[in-house]
């Protein structure tokens, strides 16, 4: 992990503004808790002389990727960046909002599975249905619900947009009820990658394994999760 330095150094020391780098500031007051304050006369922006509290850092949100992708937990993660698990939990949810899902290329094959996972407790099983492209090995799509028609359509429509020449999935009856004969296929080793993709995607975050005493506590935070290690 690389360490950030610079929210180390003190503004007296510098004379600059740590949001626009100019050196037109001036003292600007104190905080309640007795900490110099400054003012930006370019960007017009308060600041204090010198920050310590962790969340600050500049590279806390890339700290926080490195570890999420890691496999990490959220105490895990709050604990070795030392910061609350509300600052953490908002921090990843801010960051999968602003993750855009990367546009499919046309006519291209795709394998597509369902994982079982469970939310809060085993007796609430849940299913990630998610679909791989089979040349770049890239998501396409994913979705968390139960093993319903309307789970599964969900990610169907989304690889259907993109028109493409096949669709590889296991024999699960209901594929055949929501994806066109022409383009499904069930042949066997069809779907390879996409299962050597669960395999990874067990291995490396904890929550979806399958003998673990770790497991998400919300389908929100869960799905926050996925998008930062399927596209970031």
């Amino acid at each position: 992990m690389i360490e950030d330095h610079s929210s180390c150094i003190r503004v007296s020391d510098t004379k600059i503004c740590c949001f626009c780098y100019s050196k037109h500031i001036i003292k600007n007051g104190t905080t309640k808790t007795g900490k110099q304050q400054y003012f930006c006369k370019n960007c017009h922006k308060r600041f204090i002389e010198y920050y310590t509290y962790n969340a600050y850092r500049k590279t806390t949100n890339s700290n926080i990727i490195q570890l999420t992708k890691e496999g990490l937990g959220i105490r895990s993660t709050a604990r070795i960046l030392k910061i609350s698990t509300t600052t953490l939990l908002k921090r990843i949810t801010c960051i999968a909002g602003k993750i855009c899902q990367p546009e499919n290329y046309i006519h291209q094959q795709y394998e597509l599975d369902e994982m079982r996972i469970f939310i809060k407790k085993k007796a609430n099983p849940q299913w990630l249905v998610y679909a791989i492209n089979k040349n770049t090995k890239t998501i396409a799509a994913f979705y968390i619900g139960k093993r319903t028609n309307k789970t599964l359509n969900a990610v169907i429509k989304t690889v259907m947009h993109s028109k493409p020449q096949k669709i590889y999935t296991d024999k699960l009856r209901n594929y055949q009820y929501l994806i066109p004969k022409e383009i499904h296929d069930t042949k066997r080793f069809g779907t390879n990658s996409i299962e050597r993709k669960n395999l990874s995607i067990r291995t490396h975050l904890k929550r979806l394994n399958r003998r673990t005493i770790c497991f998400s506590k919300s389908s929100l935070i869960l799905g926050c999760i996925l998008k930062i290690y399927f596209w970031l």
